[in-house]
């Protein structure tokens, strides 16, 4: 019977101080209306939040045979592997703070920008070879595996939402700061980039792990039976590709 899978990985570095050329959405937040408590920290204005993601399409590819995705796939014994969609990101992390000058010698910390970057580096759709083109067989796997690519494609959305949580963190943190001498300053600007570079990684594989669970959800022994009775009891799922596998 077939089976229909997904492979996600995915790598994360923490970028620098400084930002480079940014492209994609800016999105300002706005400080809460009260008026801030008297010498707390609380920035001036919202820093701007860009999430620099750059989407790869999902490239199908028609040409491994049956053997070849059930070994790739790793071999599971029950099922036959007919069709496989693979996604992988690369993330990075970057935010830059500006001390501002709130009496003789002490300072505050201003967050002016948040800028996570993430880029699709792989997005395939492997169908089997042995499957030809508008048969039933063929449209089965493929409307199977276009089910994953649209929980990968989600999970930009997952992202965004993330980045603003992050960003009102950030604001509440700084903000209930206290004015503080310069090289205290440089260290509390060290340690909150380093912070939240790891605060982004953890977003960034929580939301992985929720889309692993989505995958798993359409990835299911029941799922399997169903689809690999979808185009009858002699079709290409129990002759072809079986007989393709001896």
């Amino acid at each position: 019977m077939p089976a229909f899978g997904q492979n996600m990985t995915g790598q994360i570095s923490k970028g620098g101080i400084l930002c480079a050329l940014v492209i994609g959405l800016v999105m300002v937040l706005l400080i809460p209306g009260p008026a801030r408590a008297q010498g707390s920290c609380a920035p001036i204005s919202a820093p701007e939040a860009f999430l620099e993601f750059n989407h790869m399409d999902p490239m199908l590819d028609r040409h491994r045979s049956v053997r070849w995705l059930n070994s790739r796939a790793g071999g599971n014994p029950r099922y036959l592997v007919t069709g496989l969609t693979e996604y992988e990101v690369q993330a990075s992390f970057d935010m830059r703070f500006e001390p501002r000058e709130v009496g003789v010698g002490r300072y505050c910390l201003d967050p002016v920008r948040v800028n996570p970057k993430v880029d699709v580096v792989k997005h395939l759709v492997y169908v089997a070879a042995e499957l030809q083109r508008g048969t039933c067989e063929y449209d089965v796997v493929y409307a199977h595996e276009g089910e994953h690519v649209k929980i990968n494609q989600g999970m930009e959305a997952d992202i965004r939402a993330a980045l603003d949580d992050l960003v009102n963190d950030v604001v509440r943190k700084v903000g209930a700061m206290f004015p503080m001498p310069a090289d205290n300053a440089q260290r509390a600007m060290r340690r909150l980039m380093s912070e939240y570079g790891r605060d982004f990684k953890r977003r960034l594989n929580d939301i992985r792990r929720r889309s692993r669970l989505r995958h798993e959800q359409i990835d299911t022994p029941r799922e399997y039976e169903k689809l690999s009775l979808a185009c009858g009891p002699n079709s290409a799922f129990q002759t072809t590709l079986q007989e393709a596998m001896r």
